[in-house]
This record gives structure tokens, sequence and C-alpha cells, in this order.
């Protein structure tokens, strides 16, 4: 019963799903619409995820040593600064220039500068990732405190709550709903960056398995990383909304 109710549930991705199969079918092996070169028939990706499987798997635990060491400094440093920014009227006056100014940077374009920066390449890495996450959250963070409703404020001042008291029980929770919009959308961007940042320096990683195979251009394996990286992407971000529907449970669509 709990299947069937799930099913009926999610019915509407589940037949989206079977529609861009069907379309993907019908291009690739009915009509042969498109190029067989770079989009190969569906029968030929299921025997390559066995094959490769391991490779797969190795991939992905390299790129989760980078990807969530990058992802939780950004969350620490974003959410810390941006509170700080976003609840001071004078820093936010005085820093918020510079702010803007280098988020306004394409993350990538300073790859030559972390390369040669920093001892390593896995270091480097992680900071691309960590920049790219930590410019998003700064700012989610930055305006979701902004933009609280004065009146918490002013209850916590006539009840003389503590500054820290008064940051993690009345001031976060209450910009929560931003921050982890944010947070959400850092996670994204994150797995771009992997993928750029697995392309110099590293021998494994699910962007190197792409990449590795495209210059071979054996564009099968190429769609089988693309279709693992979108199965890992998913399965994250299915546990992130679970946590984010615990933290802001309170909320309307919770």
């Amino acid at each position: 019963m709990k299947l069937f109710a799930t099913i009926r549930d999610n019915i509407g991705v589940i037949l989206i799903f079977i529609g861009v199969l069907a379309g993907y079918v019908l291009l690739t092996d009915v009509f042969h619409v498109l190029n067989p070169f770079l989009f190969y028939s569906i029968t030929v990706i299921p025997p390559l995820f066995s094959e490769y499987f391991g490779m797969l798997v190795e991939g992905l635990k390299s790129s989760l040593s980078l990807l969530i060491w990058a992802y939780m400094l950004a969350l620490i440093f974003g959410i810390g600064l941006g509170a700080l920014v976003g609840s001071k009227k004078l820093i936010r006056k005085n820093v918020a220039p510079y702010i803007n100014a280098f988020s306004a940077i394409p993350v990538t374009l300073l790859t030559p500068y972390a390369i040669n920066l920093f001892p390593s390449f896995r270091i480097a890495s992680i900071f691309i990732i960590f920049l790219g996450c930590f410019w998003i959250i700064l700012g989610s963070t930055t305006n979701a405190v902004m933009t609280i409703d004065r009146r918490y404020l002013e209850n916590a001042a006539t009840l003389e709550i503590p500054p820290m008291q008064r940051l993690f029980r009345i001031v976060l929770p209450a910009a929560s709903p931003a921050i982890l919009t944010g947070c959400n959308i850092a996670l994204k961007l994150a797995f771009t960056l992997l993928a750029v940042a697995e392309m110099f320096g590293v021998t494994s990683g699910m962007g190197y398995f792409i990449q590795y195979y495209s210059d071979f251009g054996r564009f099968d394996l190429v769609a089988v990383g693309f279709i693992f990286m979108a199965i890992v992407l998913l399965a994250i971000l299915y546990v992130f909304d679970r946590i984010r529907g615990r933290i802001i449970h309170w909320t309307l669509n919770n």
C-alpha cells in the first residue's frame, strides 16, 4: 500500500520521466534524428553501468571528498558572516560594495590563480568549489537577516535576551527559509564547479570520468557519467530537502 501511495503522490514526475524517455527513443532508435555518434541507443547504456560501476563509485568517493569539505566550509563562513553583515548596518554599509564586486567575478576564472597559489590540486579544487558556494550563501543569509520582521528584534530587546541567544533563537530561525533556499542553489552550483575542478590535476572523480572519456570520443560512457552524476545529485538534494523540511517544519508548505 505504501508503494502505491508513493506512486500516486509522484504520478506527475513519473509521467514526465516516461514522456522524456519515450521522446529520446523516438529521436534515436525510431526516427534517427539525433547524431548516433553523440546520442546512443537507450539499450547501450544499462550494460555499461554494470561494467563501469566500480569506477563510477570510486569517482563518487573522490568527488564527495572535495564536495563535502568545500560545501561545509561555505556553510560555516557564509552563514556566519552573512548573519553578521545582515544584522549590523554599519558593517553592511562598508563591506557590501566589496562583496558585490568580488562575488561578480566568475569563480572559474580564478582557477589558474588557485592552481598556482595552493600547494596541491586538491586544495585548489576545494577552494574553487568553496568560493562559488560561499558567495551565494553569504548573499542569501545577508538578505534573509536584513528582511526579517523588526518586531522579532524589538520583542527580544524588551525581554532582554542576550545577543548570542537572540542570534540562534530568533534571527537565524526567522531567516532560515531564505537561507536554506540559498544553500540549495549553492549545492547545485557545487556540482557544476566540481566538474570544472576535476578537469585539472586529478585522476579520479565524476567530472574526471566524463572529461576523460569525452577526450577519447566515448560519448556512450560520457552519457553514463552524466546519468550517474544526475542520480547522485537527485539523491543529495532529496536528503537536503528532508533536512530542510525538518528545520522549517512550521512553514506553510511543510
